[in-house]
């Protein structure tokens, strides 16, 4: 019994760094033996007949290539869905002004390119009256034609409604929800014409009056910040 004593005393205590060194050694040993056989089987070829029988049971997406076999490519990809239906804003805006030139109404419309975009310019007083959101006669039948060409194009429009500086009038918190609720009045004919794809609407009430022609006289920048902006961007839009 004695001996058996003095024999473990021999052993280094687990309470010691020495004594928990064996458990660190194993540790290395199996990570390098388990390294070791992952390394034996990534140099191995797989048996000919497992592997073909696995591979044969794969499909779609999971489906083993041959070499120079080309990916197969999504049914839908919204990226090359966007790009092929979009008509060249060059081309559209011909399109625009030959429909335009039959429309005294439309006479007003100014179209111009800027920052890569088809920008019409829509006056407020062909829209509405002052102070007012509900589209007049005289606006539904310009958005009626409008309408119609936009309803054959898969561009993407953004709908964006500006005013003056002037207040908005009682009716109106702000001038900003006038402008907003002109430019929502518009993408609704827009769809009522048949343009089915999603409008990106917004108002800016008067933060571009700055820079609204500022050579021309006030009263003619004031006629000219009243406006609605139908831009047509040179990508396709969503449904």
């Amino acid at each position: 019994m004695n001996g058996a004593m003095r024999l473990l005393a021999l052993l280094p205590s687990r309470r010691t760094a020495s004594g928990r060194a064996w458990l660190v050694s194993f540790t290395d040993l199996v990570c390098l033996m388990l390294t070791f056989f992952v390394m034996l089987y990534a140099m191995s070829d797989p048996a000919d007949p497992r592997y073909r029988a696995l591979a044969g049971g794969l499909h779609g997406d999971l489906a083993v290539r041959a070499e120079g076999e080309a990916a197969p490519e999504a049914a839908f990809n919204v990226d090359r869905l966007n790009r092929e239906q979009a008509i060249d804003l060059g081309y559209l805006g011909r399109v625009f002004e030959t429909q335009m030139a039959g429309h005294p109404e439309l006479a007003q419309v100014l179209i111009t390119r800027r920052d890569g975009r088809l920008v019409l310019a829509l006056p407020a007083d062909l829209l509405f009256a002052p102070g007012d959101a509900a589209l007049s006669p005289a606006g539904l039948r310009a958005l009626f034609v409008l309408g119609g060409v936009a309803g054959n194009i898969g561009n993407a429009l953004e709908v964006v409604g500006h005013t003056d500086p002037r207040p908005a009038g009682s009716r109106w918190p702000s001038n900003w929800e006038l402008s907003l609720a002109r430019a929502q009045a518009v993408a609704d004919a827009l769809h009522g014409a048949g343009y089915l794809r999603a409008i990106t609407v917004r108002g800016q009430a008067d933060a571009q009056f700055p820079e609204t022609a500022p050579f021309l006289p006030v009263a003619e920048r004031m006629r000219l910040a009243r406006r609605v902006d139908v831009i047509v961007a040179e990508h396709g839009g969503m449904r």
